[in-house]
């Protein structure tokens, strides 16, 4: 199982990086250990983000952790929904529309059952952030994973309606 720190190094451009994300299928490290290591090479990537003075480089490290963070979470998702999830994972805007296919699709019993899947992973890889030392690279974690709390909500409420 690859190291989501390798590859980043191997892909620094964030454009690459998903495209390497996507094609590990989810598989690759990611505990807190996993992520202090991907934090540590991001920052040593993206030095000048380090004193929060460069919004881009801040940007571009949200940006990489929700790409690693949709890839973990499409992992429970069958892989015809796969495409749905990834996009609503990365478009908001999407939600509303695509919701309503799978729930015609599927019904609501089971749009409900792959969303508290997805919130729980949501949940626990929180909890795994939570339990990094304060640092750049978590603030990078934390800031990346709060729009999926602000999706998961959309998609439930969706579901509901």
């Amino acid at each position: 199982m690859k190291r989501i720190s390798q590859i980043l190094n191997d892909h620094v451009e964030p454009d690459k990086f998903r495209e390497a994300v996507a094609e590990t299928g989810g598989d690759f490290e990611f505990d807190t250990e996993a992520m202090i290591e991907f934090g540590e090479t991001y920052c040593s990537l993206y030095p000048e983000s380090l004193s929060n003075s460069d919004s881009a480089g801040v940007v571009i490290g949200y940006r990489l952790v929700r790409i690693c963070v949709v890839e973990l979470l499409l992992k429970s998702i069958s892989s015809d929904l796969k495409d749905y999830y990834r996009k609503m994972l990365t478009d908001v805007s999407s939600v509303s529309s695509l919701m309503d296919e799978i729930i015609g699709s599927l019904g609501s019993d089971e749009a409900l059952r792959i969303h508290n899947v997805l919130d729980q992973a949501v949940k626990e890889l929180k909890i795994d952030i939570d339990m990094m030392p304060s640092s750049v690279s978590k603030e990078r974690f934390i800031g990346g994973i709060t729009v999926f709390f602000n999706i998961l909500y959309l998609m439930k409420k969706k579901i509901q309606s």
